[in-house]
């Protein structure tokens, strides 16, 4: 069963200079016990353009299906979209709160050239 994770502590992106441009999103978070997996974020779907002009995820995992210790344990997940001219920012929704990072903010930005080794792919990194 997929659930919401319990928190997310950090999160950076990267916009893939791509036709069109793809706004990738890693985040890591913490879960309430052991054994989750599947860890993602998924996009919000928008009728129309957000007045607050943040495109919205949900830290999700799967969680598990047996017996788990309960002890607080990080858990990592990715999400992708398409890099819109209105974006300014990032939320992600957890059990536990929300994380904002506002667009071209050095402290949450990846920058990878597109003739690197990724070759331009905005994700995995090695970090």
């Amino acid at each position: 069963m997929d659930a919401k994770i319990y928190s997310v502590e950090s999160a950076c992106y990267c916009i893939a200079e791509t036709m069109p441009a793809q706004l990738s999103v890693q985040a890591s978070g913490t879960v309430n016990s052991t054994d989750w997996t599947n860890g993602r974020l998924i996009p919000w779907t928008y009728v129309t353009q957000p007045t607050d002009e943040m495109v919205d995820f949900e830290f999700i995992a799967t969680a598990p299906s047996g017996l788990a210790m309960w002890d607080m344990s990080p858990i990592t997940g990715h999400g992708l979209v398409e890099m819109d001219d209105w974006i300014k920012g990032i939320r992600i929704h957890t059990s536990n709160g929300d994380l904002e990072i506002m667009l071209f903010d050095s402290r949450y930005e990846k920058k990878i050239p597109i003739n690197s080794p990724e070759g331009g792919i905005p994700w995995p990194w090695n970090v």
